[in-house]
């Protein structure tokens, strides 16, 4: 017998003591498949969720990491009050006068013009005529006829002697001398100025050959 005769005479005989399947052992064998199968689709599923879960929390990450990096552009503005609402005296950049040159001014304020014997600083829009100092900022040479010595409390303009006093009225007159004049300078009450700033304002003052001083 050849060794092909005798794996032929094997195999049939594994075929005959075969059970022959029963309708039970398919019922359960397709029941199984069922099972496998539902368990695959769940796992699957359940992967894809953790993915998007992920991505989810991912964008809303970047998002507010965005926001945190965008910057919010202050607010940019000049004040004309601080903070307990007094007037502040700003930088002065614009064009000045013949006679005068000043350094500062009350915020929202400009140089209404000037003669030789003064000059004048008003409100923007005020042009109520130089011979007119209610309201405003003047700056002037003393009388040549005034021989009395200055009234009011002794303060310094820079390196200077000056005097303060209050006028009627409440209008503040700094009277002081800079090497070479005696300048006066007059705020009215309605600025809101401060003695201190009536006398940085004056600290800011240049006097030039073409300022005069008047007669009487």
């Amino acid at each position: 017998m050849t060794e092909l005769d005798d794996l032929t005479q094997r195999l049939h005989r594994l075929e005959a003591t075969a059970p022959d399947a029963t309708d039970e052992t398919v019922r359960r064998d397709v029941l199984r498949a069922r099972g496998a199968s539902r368990r695959r689709t769940l796992r699957r599923a359940t992967a894809g969720l953790g993915v998007a879960a992920v991505t989810a929390v991912g964008v809303t990450i970047a998002v507010g990491a965005d926001q945190g990096r965008t910057p919010v552009p202050p607010a940019v503005a000049q004040p004309s009050e601080s903070a307990d609402g007094a007037v502040e005296l700003v930088a002065y950049t614009g064009a000045q006068q013949p006679g005068f040159v000043v350094t500062k001014v009350p915020a929202g304020f400009v140089l209404e013009g000037a003669t030789p014997y003064n000059l004048n600083v008003a409100r923007a829009g005020d042009d109520s005529g130089l011979d007119v100092f209610s309201d405003k900022l003047v700056v002037m040479l003393e009388s040549s006829s005034v021989t009395s010595a200055p009234e009011g409390r002794p303060v310094r303009v820079g390196d200077h002697d000056g005097w303060l006093r209050s006028a009627e009225g409440g209008t503040q007159v700094l009277t002081y001398d800079d090497g070479d004049h005696r300048v006066v300078v007059q705020a009215w009450s309605t600025l809101g100025l401060s003695d201190d700033q009536v006398v940085e304002f004056a600290e800011g003052v240049t006097v030039t050959a073409e300022a005069q001083a008047g007669v009487g």
